[in-house]
C-alpha cells in the first residue's frame, strides 16, 4: 500500500529544496551582474590608462619635469604609480606612490 502522507511530505520537501535553489540562483545572478559591471568599469579604466601611456610614449624626449607631471596626474586620477601596484585603482593614499612622487 502506498503511504500517501509520506509522498506528500516528500513532495513538500522537494518544493522547499526547489525554492532554496531558486533563491540561490537569484543571488548568483545578482553577483554576476555586479561582477560584470565592475569588469566593465575596469576595462574602461584600462583603456584610459593605455591611452595615457601611449600618449606619453609618443613624446619624443620627455624631460624630467614632464615625467613627474604625468605621474602626478595619474596619481591624482586615482591610479597607483608605484612599482608594487602600477596602473591599478587606488582606494586611498599609497605610501609607495607618495615615495615614488618624491623621488621624481
Amino acid at each position: 500500500m502506498i503511504d500517501k502522507q509520506a509522498m506528500l511530505r516528500q513532495i513538500e520537501q522537494l518544493q522547499d529544496r526547489i525554492g532554496e535553489f531558486y533563491q540561490e540562483l537569484g543571488e548568483l545572478k545578482l553577483l554576476i551582474n555586479d561582477l560584470m559591471e565592475e569588469n566593465g568599469q575596469l576595462a574602461l579604466e584600462n583603456v584610459n590608462l593605455r591611452e595615457r601611456a601611449h600618449l606619453y610614449a609618443e613624446e619624443k624626449s620627455p624631460v624630467h619635469g614632464e615625467a613627474a607631471r604625468y605621474l602626478g596626474q595619474l596619481y591624482e586620477d586615482g591610479f597607483h604609480i608605484c612599482n608594487v601596484n602600477y596602473g591599478s585603482l587606488r582606494k586611498g593614499e599609497c605610501l609607495f606612490c607618495l615615495q615614488s612622487l618624491q623621488r621624481v
